[in-house]
C-alpha cells in the first residue's frame, strides 16, 4: 500500500519512525474495513504473526485467527462513534497463556470528517491482571473462612461486628488494612500509598493493637467481616 493512500496529517513514515521500536508497547493502524495497514515489531511479536503475514489483511483474522470481525469491535466502535475507545483486551493463542492489554483506540479522520483510520496502542497487563486474579481469590478465600466460622451466608456479611466497644480506625490505618485484605505485601502498600516500609509496619501493629487480631490472615479476615473492603 503506497503512503499517499493514507490521507491524514501524519505520514506513514514518521508513524514508523516513532513507534517502530518502542519496547512493550504494540502498536498498529487499520484501515476502516479492518485491513491492517501497518503494526510495529512488539505487535507481531505479541500475536506470533510475521509482519509480512499481517499488513493488508484484516486484523481479526491474523490477530485472532478468526473468520469475521470480533463481537466486540473497538474499529466499529471508534468509527461509529467518531471518538477515542479504551478497553481491556485479551488474546487466546493456541497451547498459550491468556494475554491481557489495555487498547487505546483513536479515529484518524478523512477530509469529509468520517472516520478512515484508527491508530491502536496497546500496552501490556498481563502481569496486572494476574495480580489482581490473585487478590480476588484471596478475598474469596477469606470470606469463605469468615463464612466458615461465623456460619452466616454471604448475605448476612453486613450483620456480622464486633460485640465489644466500637473499634476506630484512622483513615490511614483503613487504608493499609484494605490492602492487606487484598493480599499486598508490606512493600506494595508502602508504594500505592506514598509512604515508607517503616509507617506500613507501624500501621499494622496499631491495627492488630485495635481490632484483636495477632497476623495478617485474621486482619483480613476481620477487614472482611466489617465491609473494610
Amino acid at each position: 500500500m503506497k503512503q499517499s493512500d493514507l490521507s491524514f496529517d501524519t505520514s506513514l513514515n514518521l508513524f514508523k519512525e516513532v513507534f517502530e521500536n518502542v519496547a512493550d508497547i504494540a502498536v498498529n493502524l487499520l484501515n476502516n474495513d479492518f485491513t491492517v495497514l501497518w503494526a510495529n515489531r512488539t505487535m507481531a511479536v505479541n500475536v506470533e504473526r510475521p509482519l509480512d503475514e499481517m499488513i493488508g489483511k484484516p486484523c481479526y483474522e491474523v490477530w485472532r485467527r478468526r473468520s469475521a470481525p470480533c463481537p466486540v469491535c473497538m474499529l466499529k466502535i471508534v468509527s461509529d462513534t467518531k471518538r477515542p475507545c479504551i478497553m481491556e483486551r485479551w488474546l487466546d493463542l493456541p497451547g498459550k497463556e491468556r494475554r491481557y492489554a489495555q487498547v487505546r483506540a483513536y479515529p484518524v479522520f478523512d477530509e469529509k470528517g468520517s472516520v478512515k483510520h484508527v491508530f491502536e496502542i496497546l500496552v501490556p497487563i498481563t502481569k496486572e491482571k494476574k495480580d489482581e486474579l490473585r487478590r480476588m481469590r484471596y478475598v474469596e478465600s477469606l470470606e469463605e473462612t469468615l463464612r466458615k466460622i461465623s456460619g452466616a451466608a454471604p448475605s448476612d456479611r453486613k450483620t456480622i461486628a464486633n460485640e465489644g466497644p466500637a473499634i476506630v480506625l484512622t483513615r490511614r490505618e483503613k487504608e493499609v488494612l484494605r490492602l492487606v485484605a487484598q493480599g499486598f505485601s508490606n512493600r506494595g502498600i508502602a508504594d500505592i500509598l506514598l509512604i515508607s516500609h517503616d509507617t506500613v509496619k507501624t500501621h499494622l501493629r496499631n491495627i492488630f493493637s485495635k481490632t484483636g487480631t495477632s497476623d495478617r490472615t485474621r486482619a483480613a479476615v476481620f477487614a472482611v467481616s466489617n465491609n473494610i473492603i
